[in-house]
């Protein structure tokens, strides 16, 4: 006897959603002067927020392409290149590129399966094609210093070129697929203001963690947010919103630590709605391996200068209490001598 196939809660859930996507396209078709993605994408959201939005990330990417199948096969057209995104605000990306040819291409093609409103593209001290490849991408303003800026810096001055609503931080050696960037987009609609990527998953116990890890727990810690672990605005990717950007200030994002300070310091809504895997496949240069390599002593000064602007305005002990040593004491014995 053929054993029945047994059809999980979440294909039920699945074959829903296409179904439901066939009736909006009956209820809602394309109208001819309307690009066929961005309209969709318009659908999808309403959609989204009244039946799935309970959805968890892992499982978002698969509901809403069942919607987008569902609505192109009732029309019978071709379903297009893109991922649909849960909100309806604007979204930009800064990438800052130095000598990438090798992978700013598919940076910038996952990008544009995204409704991208801007995408900024700094370029700097590139000695290679990255320029060029940059530069065939007709949805992105590439800025061009012929000298390195560094990274950080290149973010700063994208965040400042940007208008968007949220705007997400990528570096050019580094794909990563639109799918996994949704829950920092879905962070960012439910108000978040900074959407950290949650390196937590790779970098193992304490104890075998480098200096720059544990200064960044330690800086979370120190204000109060131990619950931001080793998470930090020095990794990609992270997102922050246009009141992050404003309130932070776009100078202050040149150093990552202090921005990330200062927005725990207003109050700003800060998490890491997800984990993406960038230790494995990040670049391994002259300047990034081996004790104490010049990456590692910028971060490192970077925390210094962090929590050098924390000491400024709380005090000497960043708000720590010192009840049980009286220091008056030494003064005091010293007038006996």
């Amino acid at each position: 006897m053929k054993r029945r196939k047994r059809i999980t809660p979440f294909a039920i859930w699945k074959q829903a959603t296409q179904r439901d996507g066939r009736r909006y396209a009956v209820d809602h078709p394309i109208p001819g002067d309307e690009q066929p993605l961005t309209f969709i994408q318009s659908l999808w959201y309403y959609y989204y927020i009244g039946k799935v939005q309970q959805i968890p990330n892992e499982r978002y990417a698969a509901c809403a392409n069942a919607f987008l199948e569902g609505y192109c096969t009732q029309l019978g057209m071709e379903k297009p290149e893109g991922v649909l995104i849960p909100t309806l605000k604007s979204l930009a990306a800064v990438i800052t590129v130095f000598n990438e040819e090798g992978t700013i291409g598919n940076v910038l093609a996952e990008l544009r399966r995204f409704p991208m409103k801007e995408i900024i593209v700094v370029v700097n001290g590139t000695t290679d094609n990255s320029f060029a490849i940059a530069r065939q991408n007709t949805l992105a303003t590439i800025v061009h210093y012929p000298g390195s800026v560094g990274h950080d810096v290149g973010r700063s001055i994208g965040a400042k070129l940007t208008t968007a609503d949220m705007v997400l931080f990528l570096d050019g050696d580094i794909p990563i697929k639109a799918e996994q960037l949704v829950p920092f987009i879905r962070a960012m609609d439910r108000g978040v203001d900074v959407a950290l990527n949650d390196m937590t998953p790779f970098i193992g116990q304490f104890a075998r963690r480098d200096g720059v890890t544990m200064m960044k727990e330690f800086l979370n810690t120190i204000q109060d947010r131990p619950d931001l672990k080793s998470n930090s605005m020095t990794a990609i990717p992270h997102m922050l919103s246009r009141k992050a950007i404003e309130q932070i200030g776009v100078a202050h994002l040149a150093v990552p630590p202090k921005a990330q300070s200062l927005a725990i310091k207003l109050g700003l809504n800060i998490c890491a709605p997800a984990s993406v895997d960038v230790i494995t496949v990040n670049k391994v240069t002259q300047l990034n391996t081996g004790t104490s390599n010049p990456v590692a002593n910028l971060i490192l000064g970077d925390h210094l200068e962090a929590m050098h602007m924390l000491i400024k305005s709380h005090s000497s002990r960043l708000g720590f209490e010192d009840p049980i040593r009286k220091r008056s004491a030494l003064a005091e014995g010293l007038t006996w001598i």
